[in-house]
């Protein structure tokens, strides 16, 4: 049961038809995957595959305006089910509190006809498919939307993980020496 202490502020809204917004989860969508042992000198005829992935719209909404689109293909991460990558108690823990860097936790879904268990999206792996295409295949189907501010969250996630900056020598530690 919900806790009436807590103001209500949905996650998720169904969204259909081939408006694209930043946040869209597009389940069991194709992507494609280059072979594992994929050389340099041989890409020329190289086998890529199809594999069904569940995913989350990282471009801007802005880009993607129908008719006035500023990118020609559209950016996601892979999103898994927590069951799928089974994390415990404790690695939820961090990652609700953002511990860990190359991934992003987002809340179940509560919509009754599309309901959704914890999912985790991972930055370490990026995927990109034309427009037109994720616009086509999108219109096919309902989909959950993540809304405001649960969508900015995600993409600020996604920053962070790619403006980390590695220093070759850190600031000394503070803590004294015992």
């Amino acid at each position: 049961m919900p806790d009436e202490s807590k103001p209500h502020y949905p996650w998720y809204s169904a969204a259909q038809g081939d408006e694209l917004e930043q946040g869209d989860l597009l389940d069991s969508f194709p992507v494609f995957a280059p072979p594992d042992d994929l050389q340099p000198e041989s890409t020329v005829g190289a086998d890529f595959t199809w594999e069904q992935r569940d995913l989350v719209v990282m471009s801007q909404s802005c880009d993607m305006v129908k008719g006035r689109e500023n990118l020609s293909a559209v950016l996601f991460c892979p999103v898994y089910f927590n069951s799928e990558l089974r994390f415990n108690r404790d690695k939820l823990e961090g990652l609700r509190k953002g511990a860990f860097p190359g991934y992003h936790l987002l809340a179940p879904c509560l919509i009754e006809s599309m309901p959704r268990e914890v999912r985790i999206v991972e930055f370490r792996r990026v995927f990109t498919l034309p427009i037109a295409f994720v616009r086509a295949r999108a219109a096919k189907e309902p989909r959950l939307r993540l809304m405001p501010p649960y969508r900015e969250h995600l993409s600020q996630a996604f920053a962070r993980f790619f403006m980390r900056v590695g220093l070759p020598v850190d600031v000394p530690s503070f803590q004294s020496k015992r």
